[in-house]
């Protein structure tokens, strides 16, 4: 797939209200490839808001690149998929909290929740968690 119809098709993707999806080619620096830019509307998680129930509404973003050169379209909806069900997990892992310290033991913006999370899911590497607007 050339990377301007993935482009294409990326803006015509529609998910939950408030998500935003947008891409631009990277094909300059990776052959085949694109940047998905996910803007979607969240609340703020850190330990104060979860004490009074997560009040207040923010939006956040994660990008993701993505090689479209060998790609389907339905290649690129999948990889459209994933990337939502990051972005979902993510947002999980900062909002699991245990009272009364309201401890986030997954959290992704922590070095030890990223820890704790990728060795129970056999893996080794913690950068997928600094793809997220925040890192």
């Amino acid at each position: 797939m050339e990377t301007s119809s993935a482009i294409e098709l990326i803006d015509d993707v529609i998910y939950k209200p408030g998500w935003i999806f947008t891409a631009r080619d990277h094909a300059k620096r990776f052959e085949g490839t694109i940047i998905v830019r996910v803007d979607y509307p969240a609340r703020n998680s850190n330990r104060d808001q979860s004490r009074v129930g997560y009040p207040e509404e923010i939006t956040t973003y994660a990008e993701f690149p993505l090689v479209v050169k060998a790609c389907t379209d339905e290649d690129l909806y999948i990889a459209l998929l994933r990337m939502i069900m990051s972005i979902e997990e993510h947002e999980a892992r900062e909002f699991l909290r245990v009272q009364p310290t309201h401890w986030a033991p997954f959290h992704p913006h922590r070095a030890d929740g990223m820890r704790r999370w990728a060795a129970r899911n056999g893996k080794s590497d913690l950068l997928a968690d600094l793809q997220f607007g925040i890192a």
